[in-house]
């Protein structure tokens, strides 16, 4: 786990963990790679050690869902757009908030299935809409220590990315 690694090594005394998490009046200062670095760390206490395998579960059990929907390049591109989305929108938390994690990322590649689904189908799939909100619904305000704004970020983002990737299937049935 990079946090946990990065834990034993300090740059000026300070743990280089605390450099890569999102620190809100970091970036608001400049330190705008947290925006990304942010995703792929977390600190090595429960909170994090908890993100990192419910998230890597929640990857691994959803992949195959992912996969009728994303090209592997497709699937990537969405993830980080998403991640870093929702990092964006977790600034509205204010300068005292740190956060870490990859859900914004994951919420931004469901999202983006719904709606590639609805451009595929032409139709609305209320099953899976019921899934995708009682998913976000329960994960964002029902755990504790969660970011329901980068959750609603890369959601939001994924949701147009989806569809656009729904639009592009759509006009040529060879594009994966």
């Amino acid at each position: 786990m990079i946090g946990t690694a990065s834990a034993f090594v300090s740059i000026n005394g300070t743990p280089l963990t605390l450099l890569l998490l999102q620190d809100n009046a970091d970036v608001m200062r400049g330190a705008i790679w947290q925006l990304v670095t942010s995703i792929i760390v977390a600190p090595p206490v429960f909170t994090g050690v908890f993100d990192v395998v419910f998230n890597a579960v929640a990857l691994a059990w959803l992949d195959g869902f992912f996969s009728f929907a994303y090209s592997e390049r497709q699937y990537y591109a969405v993830f980080l757009i998403t991640a870093i989305a929702g990092n964006l929108f977790s600034l509205a938390n204010g300068p005292r908030e740190i956060s870490f994690g990859a859900s914004g990322g994951i919420f931004g590649l469901l999202a983006g299935v719904v709606s590639f689904d609805i451009v595929t189908n032409k139709k609305l799939n209320p099953t899976l809409i019921l899934w995708f909100v009682t998913i976000f619904v329960v994960s964002s305000f029902l755990l504790t220590y969660v970011d329901w704004l980068a959750h609603l970020g890369g959601a939001l983002v994924g949701l147009a990315m989806g569809y656009f990737v729904g639009v592009r299937r759509g006009e040529d049935p060879g594009t994966v």
